[in-house]
């Protein structure tokens, strides 16, 4: 069944998303600032189906009707409300919300998807895609398996049926906290995962990270339903299954043990004395990890986590001073 999709959003995750869609039958608007795909910086993707004549200018996006559309948000995480509150009048008209930017509020320090609803009460389902893959990984026609979190049936069987192929699949789950809590957390132990490959042998330290940043998420999780120990209970219950997710341990394992990771890349760098923070990110471009963990600490109202607050000391602290924190926290 043909369905109809808008992007919101193209960089490389949203065109990669996009084309896929496209291969697979359905109608795709991908809405941007800039219209000219030759512009986008998309070395490395493999889009066959995708053009011109598929991209519209964001700035019109007021303009158009909701029209039965499932409408994806695939911004970075700085993007995220800045889209919401410049097409405020869009969003308005809608009912459900897909994304696939995971991440925080870095002016509240909400959730994303605590800011949509808190801003759009006429937006009843709402959907997150997260999981262990790289965007070329779809273009290439990689297995891939992404966890999807809604509250929503209705939504999530239409996305997982419209989404399926024979080596693309998306696992419903409507853990929509733990989801999304693991796509920032896992971020932040990439960078500590890079750091500690370049002081030790690769991989020494990198299941230990890891086995710490599913217990942060896992507690972060549980932390947002504080006083409703109805759904505690169910939480502990499913504790397993949450955590073997793709969008939990199986993304964590791909961000925290990938060279191609941006956050994994950031953390070799700053692994030198002799780069400076400001350096590192002129290097590697947006860094999640960075953003959300200053954000996490310094906005966010739940308890800090041990891999957060390593990271904001280490990225507080003097050149100087980088290895030996990391040091003697990975070897307490």
């Amino acid at each position: 069944m043909t369905s109809k999709f808008r992007v919101l959003g193209a960089g490389v995750w949203g065109l990669a998303f996009s084309d896929y869609l496209l291969k697979l039958g359905h109608n795709v608007e991908v809405f941007c600032r800039d219209t000219k795909l030759s512009n986008k910086d998309i070395a490395g993707l493999e889009l066959s189906h995708i053009s011109d004549n598929n991209i519209k200018s964001l700035d019109t996006l007021n303009d158009h009707e909701p029209d039965g559309t499932i409408n994806i948000i695939a911004v970075n995480s700085k993007g995220f409300s800045q889209l919401l509150n410049k097409h405020e009048t869009y969003f308005r008209t809608l009912n459900e919300l897909v994304v696939l930017t995971k991440g925080l509020d870095h002016l509240s320090g909400k959730y994303f998807s605590d800011y949509v609803s808190d801003m759009f009460s006429n937006i009843n389902m709402y959907g997150l895609i997260s999981g262990p893959s790289f965007a070329k990984d779809l273009c290439y026609e990689k297995k891939i398996s992404v966890s999807f979190a809604t509250l929503d049936a209705e939504l999530s069987s239409s996305m997982v049926d419209a989404t399926k192929s024979s080596y693309f699949e998306m696992i419903p789950t409507t853990y929509i906290y733990h989801i999304e809590i693991a796509g920032i957390i896992k971020n932040i132990a990439a960078i500590l995962c890079g750091m500690a490959d370049k002081y030790y042998s690769k991989g020494t330290y990198s299941n230990a990270i890891i086995k710490k940043a599913c217990q942060e998420t896992w507690q972060k999780g549980v932390e947002a339903f504080n006083g409703h120990d109805g759904v505690i209970n169910n939480l502990n219950k499913d504790r397993d299954s949450i955590i073997t997710s793709p969008g939990c341990i199986g993304d964590m394992i791909l961000t925290c043990k990938q060279d191609q990771s941006r956050n994994y890349q950031f953390g070799k760098l700053i692994a030198d004395v002799d780069v400076s923070i400001g350096d590192a990110k002129s290097i590697v471009g947006t860094v999640e990890g960075y953003d959300c963990c200053i954000t996490l600490i310094e906005k966010n109202q739940s308890t800090e986590g041990e891999l957060t607050n390593l990271l904001y000391k280490i990225i507080k602290s003097q050149k100087t001073q980088r290895e030996k924190l990391l040091r003697d926290f990975l070897q307490t």
